[in-house]
């Protein structure tokens, strides 16, 4: 099994028509920690991320790529080692709204974003203000796997705000799961942001 849990392969993979901004950002981390809970999985995986969609278009949603089209694991692989609650997540809009996230594991990617096939996991805004152009949300899932880390020079997650997308890093840990996301070439979040220019 590989240390690594998520990676972008060029190959196979649909570059996404959706235009890109230029100037926006999209960062997460994963923290992992024992659940306190004995009746609970083992282990507590919370996910800090903050955006800037570097336009004048809110947050619509954000996605962690988890395998591309072709790869090894199955969508039953991460139905089996996630789980998380009704809501996943919330973020802070201002000084007094907060809006909550569910949790959608998409075994066909996120049809809402061109090109990005494979398995994700998408944080949904449900009831509450609209997230906004610049901010933080956490999120937080649970697993019996203990974690591994995360290599951070790798396309991870993408946001969606308007018809624009933007493509992130990750660092931290996640599962480490018994399938191997992505048996084939990897390639370097620096190789695949220049394709975006």
């Amino acid at each position: 099994m590989k240390t690594l849990f998520i990676i972008c392969v060029i190959a196979g993979l649909t570059l996404p028509t959706l235009a890109v901004a230029g100037d926006c950002n999209l960062y997460g981390t994963i923290v992992a920690s024992a659940n306190p809970d004995p009746a609970g999985a083992k282990w507590v995986y919370t996910l800090n991320v903050e955006w800037d969609t570097g336009s004048r278009y809110a947050l619509s949603h954000i996605s962690m790529i988890l395998d591309v089209e072709g790869g090894t694991c199955s969508c039953g692989d991460f139905y089996e080692a996630l789980s998380w609650e009704p809501v996943i997540g919330t973020s802070t809009c201002g000084s007094s709204c907060e809006t909550q996230y569910r949790g959608e594991l998409g075994c066909k990617g996120d049809p809402s974003i061109p090109g990005v096939g494979g398995i994700t996991l998408k944080f949904e805004p449900m009831d509450g203000c609209e997230p906004g152009t610049i901010g933080h949300a956490s999120f937080i899932f649970f697993s019996n796997l203990p974690p591994v880390p995360i290599d951070q020079d790798i396309l991870s997650m993408v946001d969606k705000f308007g018809q624009n997308s933007c493509f992130g890093y990750l660092s931290g840990q996640f599962p480490g799961l018994p399938c191997d996301p992505v048996d084939t070439e990897d390639s370097s979040w620096g190789s695949v942001k220049g394709l975006f220019r």
